[in-house]
């Protein structure tokens, strides 16, 4: 619903209340009136661009959550969710919800039922995602020429997952105690995947981000956890193997590369999300940002790393810069190049906005 809906259905006590905090001039016993004055003071860019220079940035972090998502109607519950994790281990989550009805970023609604929910306009919404994109890009400027190397990994990990799958079915590959195949067959692996990466020496805390995410490099790690997922492999006394549906899946003439690194970014979203609570709002934040310019590196991590919290031993920018850009960019989601200036900068890729456009109306 947009804005005019939502305040002809909303809880007429929170339209006064409303009415109050903005002191507005009009009749507040006539409903209409009361909408119309509501309406004129919400869609104004001014008042939006003023309330937004007054968040915090727990509340900046609960709107990030609401304003790109697809769901219009949340419960009690589910926004006190979202609260904890915008506040992290900070509180206030009640008021933080109390806050958003008293500023009218929500609407409480009533059904036929009497059930009380929760909602953001979809205009609101869509103006509210502006500013955050406008924000970030702004601070973090933008170059305008396409860097003289960079690298586009659209499709390469959904391809390795074919690579993946063909090496474990082709080889004996045993397993040690720790359940991890032994460095001769990552090293083996690493030659035929389409990136490279340095095995893990043991001097990292690993944990958060996927089942196997302790013994293997992020990207391998992802692509291991990804075909276990699908119980395209399977762990026994053997060592590592392919199932039936793996090797039908290695079978198969045409590969949905497509449709395999769509599957994989939702499920780098499943395995990081403990770790990252807003990650599936974050990394649509950071492809809108990246939408029109090539973007240095460390000026995004400096003006993003205040839209989440670090997790354990990750700092903020650790977060942003390792968890977000890096597996943005192996997913194909971002490109990655070298300025002249010698900086690595980032601009969606082609695929990326494709997925971008399925997951919000840009």
């Amino acid at each position: 619903m947009n804005l005019a809906e939502t305040l002809g259905y909303a809880d007429i006590a929170q339209l006064h209340q409303l009415a109050r905090v903005y002191e507005l001039e009009c009749n507040r016993n006539s409903k209409h009136e009361l909408i119309q004055s509501l309406y004129s003071r919400f869609t104004s860019r001014l008042f939006l661009n003023e309330s937004y220079t007054a968040l915090t940035w727990a509340e900046k972090r609960f709107l990030l959550m609401l304003v790109y998502e697809k769901k219009t109607q949340y419960t009690r519950e589910g926004l006190m969710s979202k609260a904890r994790r915008a506040c992290g281990e900070d509180g206030g989550y009640d008021r933080l919800i109390e806050r958003a009805l008293a500023a009218g970023w929500l609407f409480r609604m009533k059904n036929v039922n009497g059930m009380v929910t929760y909602a953001m306009p979809d205009d609101l919404r869509v103006r509210w995602r502006e500013i955050f994109v406008k924000e970030v890009r702004d601070a973090a400027y933008g170059y305008y020429t396409i860097p003289d190397k960079y690298r586009d990994d659209t499709f390469a990990l959904a391809s390795d997952v074919y690579t993946f799958l063909a090496y474990i079915h082709r080889e004996s590959v045993p397993l040690s105690k720790e359940g991890a195949m032994y460095r001769k067959h990552q090293l083996k692996l690493m030659e035929l995947l389409a990136v490279s990466e340095p095995l893990l020496t043991g001097r990292e805390w690993r944990f958060g981000y996927g089942r196997m995410f302790r013994v293997y490099p992020d990207r391998l790690a992802l692509l291991y956890d990804y075909a276990h997922y699908e119980r395209w492999v399977q762990e026994g006394d053997i060592g590592l193997y392919v199932t039936e549906d793996g090797v039908q899946r290695i079978a198969q003439q045409e590969w949905g590369r497509e449709e395999m690194a769509a599957r994989l970014v939702h499920f780098w979203i499943l395995s990081y999300k403990k770790a990252i609570p807003a990650i599936e709002s974050l990394w649509m934040l950071i492809a809108c940002v990246c939408m029109e310019s090539w973007l240095e590196e460390e000026k995004l991590v400096q003006v993003l790393s205040n839209w989440t919290h670090g997790f354990y031993y990750d700092t903020q920018e650790i977060v942003i810069r390792r968890r977000m850009l890096s597996m943005m960019t192996h997913l194909g989601l971002l490109r990655r190049g070298i300025l002249p200036s010698g900086s690595c900068a980032y601009s969606v890729t082609e695929w990326g906005r494709t997925i971008l456009n399925k997951d919000i109306k840009l």
